[in-house]
């Protein structure tokens, strides 16, 4: 079976990641948020860099995730979590 790419987004703000966005990682879940949105204290920093570069850091991101400059806006996570805001 093969595994569908998906264009992921900051879980704060909602918004699509580019390329070039500053992002951090938690240590203990390894989800990914803009430097802006991280809403942990800055212990929990896991990893730090551009979107691209932490994704290429890691296997699973990897695999999965879109490394894009024109991210997909429409995705039908992103709507369901507008809606429950």
């Amino acid at each position: 079976m093969k595994r569908e790419k998906i264009q992921p987004h900051c879980v704060v703000c909602l918004k699509p990641f580019k390329r070039t966005d500053l992002v951090h990682t938690a240590t203990f879940d390894l989800q990914i948020q803009h430097a802006n949105c991280f809403m942990f204290k800055r212990e929990f920093i896991n990893d730090s860099g551009t979107y691209e570069e932490v994704v290429n850091k890691y296997p699973n991101f990897k695999k999965s995730f879109i490394v894009s400059d024109k991210p997909v806006t429409n995705l039908p996570l992103v709507a369901a979590h507008k809606i429950r805001v």
